[in-house]
C-alpha cells in the first residue's frame, strides 16, 4: 500500500538533494557590507548606512507556543455560525482579494493543518479527542484527515465497515442507532468543530499508486458517493474537501500502477467532477474544496474549470516556494494551500532534520500560500508511537509559527518577487532557490511590514525599509523558528542601506520589520 510522503506521490525520491535537512554556515553576502566598530554595539544590534551605530540588542521578547495538551471536551450541538470556544468563527470562507481566508468575523485565517490521515477510521474516540486537542493547544488550526482508511477491506477502530460490501462507495452501511461508521465519523468531526478546528477530508483516498479506492469508482458510484456526504455533511461549516489523495486523475504509468486486478484502470477525471459537484449540489452552506494530487504536479488543467474547485493545490518536496509561487500566478486567482510535502521523521530519502521540515512552512506561507499541512510520519498512520509524536519538536515549530503570525502578521500576505514593487527589499538577493540559502520574503498591505525568513545564517543581512514603504520608520527584530524568542533589534529605523546583524547559534531565522 502506497502511502502519503513516499515515492509514490508522483515524483521519485531519487535525484533530491541529500543534503536537504542540513543547515551549513553562509557564505558572506555577494556585496560586501560597509565595515563597522563591533565594540560601538550590542551583538545582534543594527548598522546603518556609513556604519553609525544607530540602535542596539534592547532585549527579549519570550514567545512560545503552548504545549499539546489532552484535556477532554465533550462535544455539543453544533451551532448555527458564530466564534467557538476556540474563537474560529465559522465559516471560513475566501477574503476579499481572492488569496487568502477570513473567518465569518472577518479575521485572517491561516490555515495550518495536521495530514492526520487515518485517524479518523484507526482511533478510538478517546484517542481522536486527544490528538485533536493537542493539535489545537499546538495551533493547528484544522486537521488534514481521509473519510475512510487507506485499506478498502479495513473496519474502522471500533469494528464497523463504511460500506455493506468492499468498495461499494454507493452502498454505505448505516443502523438506525447511530451505532456505525458513519455515527464515530459524525462524532469525530463534532470533536473537530467545538475545538475551533476546520476539519478537511478526502471523500476516499485514491492512493499514490491507485492502490486505495480508485479503482472501485465509477462515475455513477462517485456521484451518489459524494450526494450521501453532501446530505449528512453539506449542513456542517467547518468541513472542507480534498478529493483525489495523492494521485494523478489521469491514466498513467505511476497512478494506475497499484490498481488491483479486475478493478477500473482508467481515468478518474469524470468520476471526481461528479464527486466534486455532487457535494457542492448538496451542501447547505458555503464548503471550500480542492484537489491532492502527486507531488510536484498540478490538478489546475484537470478541475480549474469546476465550480467546487475553490482551493489552489500544491504539493511539494522539501522546498515548496517554486511550486507555491507557480499556482499563486495563476491568471484565475484563489487561495494556495500547500497540502502536503515531506514529513518529519521520514525513513527514506531525503532525510529532513527538524530545520528542514518548518522550512517548507514558512517557504510556503513567504512564497504566497494561504495554508499549509505539516505531517509526521508515525502520526498520520496512527503507528506505535503517535501519541509521543504528537510533542515531537518539529510539531510544534508549526505552533510556533503560528504564534509569530498572530503576533506580526496580522493580515494577509503578499509573497515578494522578482517583479514586485518591495523586490529590493534585501539587497543582498534571496538565496539559491530550491537550497537552504533560499529566502522567502512577503509583505503586510499598505506598507505596514515585511517577514522574511532565512534557511541558514548569514553574517549580516541588509534591508532597503523603502522597498516596504517610502518614508515610514520601522521597528526591526528578529524571531528564531525554533523557540519562538525574538530579539529587538531597533525601531524608528528607515533607510536603503540597514544591516542587521545575524543572531549567534541561530540556524535559521526571521527578521520582521513592523511600522
Amino acid at each position: 500500500m502506497s502511502h502519503p510522503d513516499g515515492d509514490g506521490q508522483g515524483r521519485s525520491a531519487q535525484g533530491e538533494r541529500a543534503d536537504v535537512g542540513r543547515a551549513r554556515e553562509s557564505a558572506p553576502p555577494t556585496r560586501t557590507p560597509r565595515t563597522f566598530d563591533r565594540r560601538s554595539v550590542l551583538r545582534y544590534g543594527l548598522i546603518g548606512a556609513g556604519g553609525v551605530a544607530v540602535a542596539a540588542l534592547g532585549g527579549f521578547a519570550i514567545a512560545r507556543s503552548q504545549e499539546p495538551g489532552v484535556a477532554p471536551t465533550t462535544p455539543r450541538p453544533t451551532p448555527s455560525g458564530g466564534a467557538t470556544s476556540a474563537g474560529t468563527a465559522f465559516p471560513v470562507g475566501v477574503s476579499d482579494t481572492g488569496r487568502g481566508f477570513v473567518d465569518a468575523q472577518g479575521r485572517t485565517f491561516v490555515y495550518l493543518a495536521d495530514t492526520a490521515w487515518t485517524a479518523p477510521s484507526r482511533m478510538t474516540r478517546e484517542e481522536f479527542e486527544r490528538l485533536a486537542t493537542a493539535r489545537r493547544d499546538t495551533g493547528y488550526t484544522a486537521l488534514q484527515m481521509s473519510v475512510l482508511d487507506f485499506s478498502p477491506q479495513a473496519d474502522n477502530a471500533h469494528g464497523h465497515a463504511p460500506f455493506t460490501a468492499t468498495g461499494r462507495l454507493d452502498s454505505p452501511l448505516t443502523s438506525a442507532d447511530g451505532d456505525d461508521y458513519w455515527g464515530h465519523i459524525d462524532w469525530c468531526l463534532q470533536t473537530c468543530r467545538d475545538l475551533g478546528l476546520v476539519a478537511c477530508l478526502v471523500p476516499s483516498w485514491y492512493g499514490g499508486w491507485g492502490d486505495a479506492w480508485r479503482g472501485h469508482l465509477t462515475e455513477r458510484r462517485a456521484g451518489s458517493y459524494g450526494s450521501f456526504l453532501a446530505e449528512r455533511y453539506g449542513h456542517l461549516d467547518h468541513v472542507w474537501w480534498l478529493l483525489g489523495g495523492d494521485n494523478e486523475p489521469d491514466a498513467t504509468d505511476q497512478s494506475t500502477a497499484g490498481v488491483p486486478s479486475g478493478l477500473e484502470e482508467g481515468p478518474v477525471i469524470e468520476e471526481t467532477i461528479a464527486m466534486g459537484r455532487a457535494l457542492r449540489e448538496g451542501a447547505s452552506v458555503p464548503q471550500l474544496m480542492s484537489y491532492h494530487t502527486a507531488r510536484g504536479l498540478t490538478a489546475e488543467e484537470y478541475f480549474g474549470d469546476e465550480d467546487w474547485y475553490t482551493i489552489s493545490a500544491a504539493y511539494s518536496g522539501a522546498y515548496p516556494a517554486v511550486e507555491v509561487a507557480a499556482e499563486y500566478a495563476r491568471d484565475t486567482v484563489r487561495p494556495v494551500v500547500l497540502w502536503e510535502a515531506y514529513y518529519a521523521q521520514r525513513d527514506e530519502e531525503p532525510l529532513l532534520d527538524r530545520r528542514a521540515v518548518r522550512a517548507q512552512a514558512y517557504h510556503a506561507l513567504f512564497a504566497g500560500a494561504a495554508g499549509f499541512a505539516y505531517g509526521h510520519s508515525t502520526v498520520w498512520p496512527v503507528g506505535d508511537g503517535w501519541e509521543r509524536a504528537l510533542t515531537h519538536d518539529s510539531a510544534r515549530d508549526i505552533g510556533t509559527l503560528a504564534s509569530l503570525l498572530h503576533r506580526h502578521a496580522d493580515a494577509e500576505l503578499t509573497p515578494v518577487t522578482a517583479d514586485s514593487p518591495a523586490a529590493g527589499l534585501l539587497p543582498d538577493g534571496y538565496g539559491t532557490v530550491e537550497s537552504t540559502s533560499a529566502v522567502s520574503a512577503a509583505t503586510l498591505p499598505e506598507g505596514r511590514g515585511a517577514l522574511a525568513y532565512f534557511g541558514e545564517p548569514r553574517r549580516t543581512v541588509r534591508v532597503d525599509t523603502t522597498a516596504v514603504h517610502p518614508t515610514a520608520a520601522f521597528e526591526i527584530r528578529w524571531a528564531d523558528p525554533a523557540t519562538g524568542e525574538e530579539l529587538f533589534v531597533s525601531s524608528g529605523t528607515t533607510g536603503a542601506d540597514v544591516t542587521v546583524g545575524w543572531p549567534p547559534t541561530w540556524i535559521d531565522g526571521v527578521l520582521i520589520l513592523r511600522r
